[in-house]
């Protein structure tokens, strides 16, 4: 009986043992981004396919005054960003608002290129780009619909404009 306990114990600390593949490298040995990274199966192809894909800036602006700024940077990789932004004033100060216009692109992992376009302000933010989804066509009884509210203005119309509780409407 003995002899049993004593052999699950040993094998429940021979399975909790853990290999030197999960365990983060000797301090000399890695340092960067990098470090500490390793395969299951112990194959460094991970970390060094990573450390030959870093890419390059080719060109970086950065200007920045009171009134917004610029940024624009490209990279050896295909990957471009540039924005432009500025503040637009408010009743007070403090609640000004942001007027931002950009584009980025990069090459994707089936070699095309992606480029989006943007704008953000008080409406919200609105891409564009050849990628994006877009909504389906407006049906044909809701586009009538949208028409005929239209031609009042789009303003919704009725012939009780008040509420008369004499009345009774």
């Amino acid at each position: 009986m003995n002899y049993l306990i004593a052999l699950t114990l040993v094998s429940a600390a021979a399975a909790a043992r853990l290999e030197n593949i999960y365990l983060p490298p000797n301090s000399g040995s890695s340092s960067g981004a990098n470090a500490g990274l390793r395969t299951p199966f112990g194959s460094d192809s991970v970390s060094s396919a990573s450390a030959s894909s870093q890419a390059e800036i080719l060109r970086y602006e950065n200007e920045i005054d009171g009134q917004g700024w610029h940024y624009a940077y490209e990279t050896s990789d295909g990957t471009k960003a540039e924005q432009d932004g500025r503040v637009l004033p408010g009743s007070v100060p403090e609640e000004g608002s942001l007027q931002v216009s950009g584009a980025f692109s990069y090459i994707g992992d089936d070699g095309q290129t992606y480029s989006v376009s943007y704008t953000a302000d008080e409406n919200g933010f609105h891409p564009t780009g050849d990628h994006l989804p877009t909504p389906p066509p407006i049906p044909e009884e809701i586009l009538k619909s949208l028409q005929l509210t239209a031609g009042n203005d789009g303003q919704y119309s009725s012939h009780k404009s008040s509420y008369d509780a004499d009345a009774g409407y």
